[in-house]
């Protein structure tokens, strides 16, 4: 039964992969369209002269937060989904190792 729980834990790890790269390249977007739309100090160095709205930037803000979150939840179950299947995969034994004892 471990064996089959190690499987299933390792292939959801594996389908996490792109799911997290995704979520870190929405984040990093997110990121750079908060500072170029709110940041000053990004934006004197760029030359951008536009104004923005206070509500624009708690927006942009909150999306970037938003991001951030799905970012670290598919990271956490990635490493999580990974750690735990390699476990089981590689403790099938009852007694326990050498030298512990």
């Amino acid at each position: 039964m471990s064996f089959k729980a190690a499987v299933v834990l390792i292939l959801i790890s594996l389908l996490m992969i792109p799911t997290t790269i995704n979520a870190l390249n929405n984040w990093d977007k997110s990121e750079t369209e908060y500072k170029s739309g709110c940041d000053p100090v990004y934006r004197i160095y760029m030359g951008i002269e536009t104004e923005v709205t206070s509500d624009e930037c708690d927006e942009l803000k909150s999306q970037e937060v938003l991001y951030l979150r799905l970012f670290f939840l598919s990271l956490s179950v990635f490493l999580t989904s990974s750690l735990i299947g390699l476990a089981l995969l590689f403790d099938q034994s009852d007694e326990p190792p050498h030298g512990l004892i």
